[in-house]
């Protein structure tokens, strides 16, 4: 076994031990495709309420040339990490499409990423392909959980900071008119962290299913690459050129000459959009619907 492969056994032991046997400790069940499941809430969601965004994985960049690296092979620009927030991007083939969507942050000294869990694998073996001499290392960081936080005043109650990355859960550009001041907050932090959080919220706040997180950002128009959608699409389609997740002044980047030149001389035919099928049919990914 490749160490690889056994630091993700290992960190996905540590997961199923901490994390995940607390969400069943509260009446959550975990389900296929790493989903949370709390089959006694199946309703509209409330005004406040706390998301485990279980599908989510977090990798960490390390190493003097982390930001080099990463510089060179994604869409987004690493000069743009701010404190408390979110830098959307994408990781292309060359052939410019999408393999894998994803939020950076940085902290303490390391640039972390944020990205579903089915592409992980894949990403990580293709980008180590390019390591080469780089003074730069990647290992996901399973004993960070990832939640999606509506209770603002509860923010201010969790544990080391300095340990944690909070930040709006989508970028500016998807407010919606209520959330102009007060955005849901995506939270990084320990599992420990996490769960003495959740234990200590001053008031009831309703736990919902990780599918929230998924439908959250469907409302949003914030497209999360999977295992089914990789390859597809290419930022453009995705809007991520409308979220600062492209960036047209950075260096090359893998397929950065095919988006460059859809942007500059081409049109973009196909991009993404919010709808509702009412047809209890079989929808399918990237079959067309008519």
């Amino acid at each position: 076994m490749s160490e690889l492969a056994a630091a993700r056994k290992t960190d996905a032991s540590l997961m199923k031990r901490s994390w995940k046997a607390f969400l069943e400790s509260k009446g959550g069940e975990i389900v296929e495709g790493q989903r949370t499941v709390f089959p006694q809430f199946q309703q509209e969601i409330p005004d406040e309420y706390i998301i485990p965004c279980t599908q989510e994985s977090v990798i960490c960049f390390e190493g003097q040339d982390v930001e080099y690296f990463l510089q060179n092979q994604l869409t987004c620009d690493i000069n743009d990490l701010q404190n408390n927030d979110f830098l959307f991007g994408a990781y292309c083939s060359p052939k410019g499409r999408v393999l894998a969507t994803f939020r950076l942050f940085a902290m303490n000294d390391a640039v972390y990423m944020v990205c579903h869990h089915s592409i992980v694998t894949s990403l990580l073996d293709r980008l180590k392909i390019f390591v080469m001499r780089a003074d730069v290392a990647f290992r996901v960081r399973s004993d960070l959980a990832v939640i999606c936080l509506k209770a603002y005043e509860e923010l201010a109650r969790f544990p080391n900071p300095s340990l944690r990355q909070t930040g709006p859960a989508w970028p500016e550009e998807c407010y919606g008119d209520s959330e102009s001041t007060q955005p849901p907050q995506l939270i990084v932090a320990p599992v420990d962290d996490a769960i003495e959080f959740i234990n200590k919220t001053e008031k009831p706040i309703t736990i919902l299913d990780s599918d929230y997180w998924s439908l959250l950002q469907i409302r949003h128009g914030v497209a999360n690459i999977t295992t089914t959608t990789t390859d597809l699409f290419t930022p453009q389609n995705l809007n991520l050129d409308l979220i600062l997740g492209v960036s047209f002044t950075k260096g090359c980047y893998p397929g950065q000459e095919i988006v460059a030149r859809l942007r500059y001389l081409g049109r973009v035919k196909q991009r993404l959009v919010r709808g509702i099928i009412h047809d209890q049919g079989d929808i399918r990914t990237s079959h067309a619907v008519t």
